[in-house]
């Protein structure tokens, strides 16, 4: 019978083997640029593991030797065995991308979490919707070790992946993929259609994004071609009627009168049921860039 092992069992184990990797040293060491390191094997690796949120995977392994006890940092990479044994490792134009936590020991309980995020990353699945179950596979893991700055730059010829990488049999990753947030433009360039969830297809074109590499930002990024005529909109969170998030210059449910100098406009932003309009008399048409900064409370409008 297939047994699924919640991480929870591996963060107890982990916690067992804890072994620190820092300790003082005299200052100003000589840096010994080191030439290969080791990871441990986990004994879960023939296991049915099922990721989720909130778990972890424990990994340890050995110190590279830069010639003294150093503080070192710890990074994981992700990858897929195919049926061949061969590895296809999550990367980024080229690079290897690593996941988000750096540990500082050589004792790690890595996130179930940002596995499966890498993992989502590598079977190409940009957003949420996208997603198909892939079942249980087998998972690669590798560290990459540096001695980093203050500034967390990484001290010339430090640098170095482990000699092996360790493999999980049976691992199954979940929907955990981070999509840009986006909010809609709603007003009589949408012929005022109702932001509801009934409109979700005519509303998928009128949408900002946060940029791939800003997720979690609140900061959204839109183009639109738009007609000639008086030009009035207003901005929503969600889809869920007129009311409850809607965003505009004001509360009242009226247009604040806007004009473009030099092509630009910059102003503020209000959240939750502000159904306030800016209204830009006599527009000429053509395509408007526009930025939603939600922290900063401010809108930046410009005629391309």
């Amino acid at each position: 019978m297939k047994k699924i092992f919640s991480f929870a069992l591996m963060l107890l184990g982990g916690m067992a083997a804890l072994t620190s990797c820092d300790s003082d040293i005299d200052s100003n060491p000589t840096i010994k640029a080191p030439t290969t390191f080791t990871i441990n094997a986990s004994p879960l690796a023939e296991q049915y593991i099922q990721l989720a949120a909130g778990n972890n995977v424990n990994l340890t392994w050995s110190q590279p030797d830069y010639g003294y006890n150093a503080y070192a940092t710890y990074k994981v990479q992700v990858g897929l065995v195919d049926g061949n044994g061969a590895v296809t490792w999550n990367t980024k134009d080229g690079a290897p991308k690593f996941l988000t936590t750096p540990y500082y020991e050589c004792n790690a309980n890595i996130s179930g979490e940002e596995i499966s995020e890498a993992l989502c990353e590598l079977d190409g699945f940009k957003y949420a919707e996208d997603y198909v179950d892939q079942g249980f596979r087998e998972v690669a893991l590798r560290i990459y070790s540096s001695i980093n700055t203050s500034m967390n730059a990484e001290v010339e010829g430090t640098g170095i992946m482990s000699e092996n990488y360790v493999t999980f049999k049976h691992m199954a990753a979940y929907n955990a993929i981070k999509s840009p947030a986006y909010i809609y433009l709603v007003g009589n360039c949408t012929d005022w259609n109702t932001p509801n969830a009934g409109n979700a297809d005519f509303y998928s074109t009128w949408r900002l994004f946060e940029k791939d590499d800003e997720i979690g930002s609140n900061v959204f990024y839109g183009t639109f071609d738009l007609p000639a005529g008086d030009l009035q909109f207003r901005f929503y969170k969600a889809l869920t009627g007129w009311d409850d998030d809607s965003m505009g210059p004001q509360e009242a449910d009226s247009g604040v009168d806007s004009e473009f100098t030099n092509n630009t406009f910059e102003g503020t932003i209000l959240t939750g049921k502000k159904k306030g309009t800016w209204l830009f008399s006599g527009f000429a048409g053509g395509t408007v860039s526009m930025v939603v900064d939600l922290n900063q409370g401010t809108v930046k409008f410009v005629i391309n």
